[in-house]
């Protein structure tokens, strides 16, 4: 019997469709959303004692300096983001990058251990002149440019959903990872927020 594969069925729902929504607008769209598939995400976590020969090997391996707080760093498609003292959250683009994710983890043996939550993951890009505007109307962080800059990250309930956020660029651009099985949700409230600015689904 010939093998059939099924699409993929993005977690964020049906809802998830190009165009224009909301109310009308000219121009440089308020706020973008597009869905970051195809991430691979793993959560580093370092043993007792050991987060500066895991430093070491990361910078010898990647060139990244490994951040000390909730912090991103980002090169050529690897980014690695604080989640918790001794604890990172890993993220490939690409199939190179993941190779390189691979590579890491054989170096990180006995140092750390790196669980792939890919599936367990959704993840957003949201950006754009309002993007603030409709995150602040269930996010209490402060992401005015001068307290929340490109390369910060945090941890933090949004629309009472636990988020991983951190800050891509200065448009502001932000990424934003949820759990899966509350994707759906996410979406609902994201776009409701949004919807009086008016926003783009890439």
């Amino acid at each position: 019997m010939p093998e059939s594969s099924l699409p993929a069925i993005s977690p964020f729902g049906a809802g998830l469709k190009p165009g224009r929504f909301g109310n009308r607008f000219e121009g440089i769209s308020p706020i973008t959303i597009a869905e970051r598939a195809d991430l691979t995400l793993c959560i580093m976590s370092a043993a007792s004692g050991k987060s500066g020969a895991i430093a070491e090997q990361v910078e010898a391996l990647t060139g990244l300096i490994l951040p000390a707080g909730p912090k991103r760093v980002s090169e050529k498609g690897l980014s690695l983001i604080g989640t918790a003292p001794g604890q990172w959250l890993a993220i490939a683009d690409g199939d190179a990058t993941r190779k390189t994710l691979d590579k890491l983890a054989e170096a990180l043996s006995g140092l750390a251990t790196i669980a792939d939550i890919s599936d367990g993951k959704a993840v957003l890009r949201v950006s754009g002149p309002r993007v603030c505007d409709a995150l602040a109307k269930g996010c209490s962080l402060d992401l005015d440019p001068r307290a929340f800059k490109p390369g910060d990250a945090a941890t933090t309930p949004v629309a009472l959903i636990d988020c991983q956020i951190w800050q891509i660029d200065d448009t502001p651009s932000y990424e934003l990872a949820v759990p899966s099985s509350f994707a759906g949700s996410f979406w609902h409230w994201l776009t409701s927020s949004s919807a009086e600015f008016g926003y783009t689904v890439e």
